[in-house]
């Protein structure tokens, strides 16, 4: 009998026969048509909410009433932080419009559904994408750098474009129980802090003095102590595995034969 003949080894990607491509056409056309819907619901919302006025006076909320007021609030910051919209003068204006304990609930429930919705948008898009390449180094930076002190830090930084935060998690996989539960908590001490700044500033009314050194340096220490803890973590991290490796190498060698 003569011998069988060995199959020989496909060269890496000749695998991606007709139908790999067709798939990655089709992968490809379904993220074009989901970015065009997301880009007609941001040019939407974007167009409702200058015709609003909310856009250049916030304070008109005022004359809205108490109930009505609060449901304009949520929405407009849950779909501004969703569509990566500058919203943060409502952590300042709400607490003019209501007390502390309905203010700061207020304000961290919106943030909250609207980072729910901006992560959601961002696997929508680009999910498809991001999982052909699982491998990129821009990819695993996220994943190794997106604990749950890193995204709180992020958070509590003044000036944060928190859209690109919402967007960046989405694309790098951060689990959302962990994603979610950090912005809330970091959210709820930042708008304290701010409701806090409103109340005890002179000019309130017009939020000239609420913004001061004292409440930015104490955002920028609480958010200095989260990336603390984060470093510290991966330290430890990285000993652990360091201390384990030459114990298993001698393992081996002394199991050897």
């Amino acid at each position: 009998m003569s011998p069988r003949p060995s199959p020989s080894r496909a060269p890496l990607g000749a695998d991606e026969g007709p139908a790999t491509r067709a798939g990655g056409g089709l992968s490809l056309r379904g993220g074009l048509w989901r970015s065009l819907v997301v880009v007609l619901v941001v040019v939407l919302f974007v167009y409702a909410y200058r015709e609003s006025g909310l856009w250049e006076s916030p304070e008109s909320l005022r004359a809205a009433g108490g109930l009505r007021a609060a449901v304009i609030i949520f929405l407009v910051m849950a779909g501004a932080w969703a569509f990566a919209l500058p919203v943060s003068a409502f952590l300042l204006i709400t607490p003019l419009l209501f007390p502390v304990h309905i203010s700061v609930p207020l304000t961290t429930s919106a943030c909250a559904v609207g980072a729910a919705a901006g992560y959601a948008l961002a696997r929508f898009v680009g999910g498809w994408w991001v999982e052909r390449r699982r491998g990129a180094r821009l990819r695993q930076f996220l994943s190794r750098h997106s604990s749950f002190l890193v995204v709180a830090a992020l958070r509590l930084t003044p000036g944060v474009p928190h859209g690109l935060v919402n967007y960046a998690a989405g694309l790098a996989s951060v689990p959302p129980a962990r994603f979610l539960v950090a912005t809330a908590l970091a959210m709820g001490v930042k708008s304290y802090i701010y409701a806090q700044a409103v109340g005890g500033a002179v000019e309130a009314n017009s939020l000239a003095g609420a913004v001061n050194p004292r409440t930015i340096l104490s955002l920028l220490g609480l958010a200095a102590l989260s990336v603390g803890g984060h470093l510290v973590i991966r330290l430890r991290e990285r000993r652990a595995v360091s201390e384990a490796v030459p114990s298993g190498g001698a393992d081996d060698e002394g199991g050897g034969v």
